[in-house]
């Protein structure tokens, strides 16, 4: 059984009818609708998404909207989601065509900011929760602790957290068989022993 973090290439696989390996099995007639369907449905969340999120990123770094905890986080989420939703044209194009083209570093990259968005955002709307927890329950102690400038300590260690915990996909990342995967070298190999 392959070790299999992602699979960039067949990131629709639900939808057009792929085994658990990657490798497609006899096409339907529903195949092209779906798979059109999933490659558009990629790219109307890129280009929303980017629009949203880099509209939000703007407003509050021109505006000097930083002055609450609040802020701070939603601005650190904006650029989380940013950040994944740069690979989405990439997916689409691999998920269509159902070959990795773009090469063995950028495999390497989607797979690294692919994990760095998912650890980000979800350490980001955890201490959101913590910071509204402690906003409407301790409003007066936790005055102390709630400040934009530790706020901001607090993102850049999340960031930190998240490529320490992430460096393992962009190391053991690779183009196999033409799909980016992240696999180990023991199950590169096949029953033969060969690569």
């Amino acid at each position: 059984m392959e070790n299999s973090t992602r699979n960039w290439t067949t990131a629709g696989c639900d939808f057009v009818n792929c085994t658990a390996h990657g490798s497609a099995m006899a096409a339907s007639p529903r195949e092209p609708a779906t798979k059109y369907a999933v490659v558009v449905l990629y790219l109307v969340t890129f280009v929303f998404g980017m629009c949203g999120n880099s509209l939000t990123v703007l407003v509050m770094l021109r505006h000097h909207r930083l002055r609450t905890v609040a802020a701070c986080f939603i601005l650190n989420l904006a650029i989380a989601d940013d950040l994944f939703l740069v690979c989405l044209p990439f997916m689409a194009y691999s998920t269509f065509t159902r070959h990795w083209v773009f090469g063995d570093v950028f495999c390497r990259a989607m797979n690294a900011f692919w994990g760095v968005n998912q650890y980000a955002s979800i350490f980001t709307m955890t201490l959101m929760s913590v910071d509204r927890y402690l906003a409407v329950v301790h409003p007066l102690t936790s005055l102390t602790y709630r400040t934009c400038r530790k706020a901001f300590v607090v993102c850049a260690v999340i960031w930190t957290v998240s490529f320490l915990l992430v460096l393992p996909l962009p190391l053991y990342s690779t183009i196999h068989r033409g799909n980016c995967k992240v696999v180990d070298n023991y199950c590169l190999l096949d029953r033969k022993g060969a690569v």
